[in-house]
């Protein structure tokens, strides 16, 4: 099911992507769906990397790498 998001941005942003938009040949929405995706990605990555710096510098926490890696992939899973 989708949803109605509504943002406000500064209109020189608002140009920007709807200029780049354009070049790649995508709605607004096709465009901004992408970018959503690639928001929620990189800040999956970004607390993966967080969490291995974690567990580097406690290595003898197993149990909890195991589970957040299970985690992990549950989240990778869904998209």
């Amino acid at each position: 099911m989708a949803s109605l998001m509504s943002l406000r941005v500064d209109d020189a942003l608002k140009e920007q992507f709807l200029e780049a938009a354009n070049l790649n040949q995508q709605s607004q929405s096709e465009a901004m769906r992408e970018a959503l995706k690639v928001y929620v990605q990189n800040t999956r990555d970004q607390k993966m990397r967080e969490a291995a710096a974690r567990i580097r510098a406690n290595v003898e926490h197993e149990a909890e790498i195991m589970e957040w890696l299970a985690e992990y992939r549950v989240m990778r899973d869904d998209n």
